[in-house]
């Protein structure tokens, strides 16, 4: 019987593995705990809060499996579980159309001025002429990263009527360029050209600090960043810098170099900050388990 292992919350009627897996549901083990007892089981299951390092993985002899709902493998250590030949897998594919609306939400929350707007009017203030805001429309929309999530940010923002540049380290399909009438261009060229950017790569030693002071500066004046993949690809001093100094427009970020965040980017003017909820829908989370559900069933040929 295949033995199983959950580490994190995760609903299990959502996750439907059958009467013939073991399955031990410990949302709360400890680190310490998880080192003792990890030797017995073929499959994990976790989400972010568990970290599956090189030290877990060394004591996981049985180990063949690490599955975890939604995106991020930040916690897991995929290379080395790799060399040991553990496979490990995610479901990104569940929280495409949850991230993709809350990007369009961040963007048109900026250039409407919404945050200021319902504050303002909740204070007792009427201050209709103040917030002038800007429309979507015919504006360019610079997608750093065309995957899953990017293209259908592309497909929205095409039916809104703006232009599309993109930037991908790997070769982009060119029936999927024609469906979402995009360009592809250099970095350097879809900063300095975009009123609108949005980030969509992982975090790697190459993203690290992706948006740093020089790129930030070669922005469009008065154009928008928007960031929900990793907080440690933009600098937030550097952001909040130019926010400050007028030079962009705004920002909206869902993620932070540290969560919870702190420091200069949470006196910068004209943004909207939110906890890490792009994928935070009621649709998003039950896809993440059922899909991963799906995913060991297939691994372990769970009939």
């Amino acid at each position: 019987m295949v033995k199983i292992l959950i580490c994190d919350k995760v609903e299990l009627d959502q996750l439907s593995l059958g009467p013939t897996v073991a399955v031990d549901y410990r949302p709360e083990i400890t680190r310490d705990e998880l080192l003792s007892v990890v030797g017995g089981y073929d499959g994990l299951i976790v989400r972010s809060r568990t970290k599956v390092d090189r030290e877990v993985l060394e004591r996981a002899v049985k180990l063949r499996l690490v599955a975890r709902p939604g995106t991020g493998l930040d916690n897991v250590d995929v290379e080395f579980a790799k060399s040991r030949g553990v496979t490990v897998v995610n479901s990104p594919e569940s929280l495409v159309e949850a991230v993709a609306e809350h990007v369009m939400l961040l963007m048109l929350g900026i250039s409407r001025r919404v945050v200021q707007a319902d504050v303002g009017t909740k204070s007792g203030k009427w201050e209709k002429s103040a917030l002038v805001g800007r429309e979507l429309k015919g504006k360019v929309l610079g997608i750093v990263g065309l995957g899953r999530i990017g293209r259908r940010i592309g497909e929205i923002a095409r039916v809104l009527g703006m232009s599309i540049l993109v930037y991908d380290v790997v070769a982009i399909p060119r029936e999927v360029l024609d469906q979402l009438g995009a360009k592809v261009v250099s970095l350097d060229q879809l900063f300095s050209s975009s009123d609108f950017i949005t980030l969509h790569v992982p975090m790697t030693p190459d993203t690290a600090r992706l948006v740093g002071p020089e790129r930030i500066s070669s922005m469009k004046r008065g154009s928008v960043l928007v960031n929900t993949s990793r907080g440690g690809v933009v600098d937030e001093e550097a952001l909040a810098a130019a926010l400050k100094d007028g030079r962009l427009g705004g920002a909206g970020l869902d993620v932070f170099e540290k969560e919870p965040p702190s420091g200069a980017i949470m006196g910068a003017p004209n943004t909207i900050l939110t906890p890490h909820i792009g994928g935070q829908t009621e649709e998003a989370q039950v896809n993440a388990i059922t899909v991963i559900g799906e995913k060991v069933r297939a691994f372990f040929a769970i009939g």
